[in-house]
């Protein structure tokens, strides 16, 4: 009896374990990247007369701005500045800090509209790669 029920379980749950592994290594590995990418990020100072406003916010999803399963690394960072946009794109445009990939990430600043004199900005970094096997890239 216990040969049979050892071998139920190598048909059932052998396969059960296999299919897990087959969605969750994809996830494991790009959540990795994500982390990566945010360490680069918060490793690199920051500008002159600048300093953080709050945690930063990694997030990873499907690319929202075009065609095809890529996946989208995005990192946040909300800081308070005395410079301008111009001045904070081109310290961070000098940084080329690396995205996920082979190549330096994107990065843009947003001053916002509600901004006035506060100095509040967002930075945001964000790169794309294909989601090889990540179905939440699909």
């Amino acid at each position: 009896m216990r040969i049979l029920w050892g071998c139920l379980a190598v048909v059932v749950i052998a396969p059960l374990v296999g299919l897990f592994l087959l969605f969750k290594m994809p996830m494991w590995r790009d959540d990795a990247r994500l982390d990566d990418f945010h360490e680069r990020v918060l490793a690199h100072p920051l500008p002159p007369e600048t300093r953080s406003r709050s945690d930063s916010v990694a997030a990873f999803d499907k690319n929202s701005s075009g065609n095809g399963d890529y996946c989208e690394y995005r990192i946040h960072l909300k800081l308070r500045t005395n410079l301008s946009q111009r001045e904070l794109q081109a310290y961070y445009d000098r940084a080329a800090i690396g995205g996920v990939g082979d190549h330096k990430a994107e990065v843009s600043v947003d001053m916002g509209e509600d901004v006035g004199n506060s100095g509040s900005v967002i930075v945001e970094f964000k790169d794309i790669r294909p989601s090889e096997w990540d179905i939440r890239c699909a």
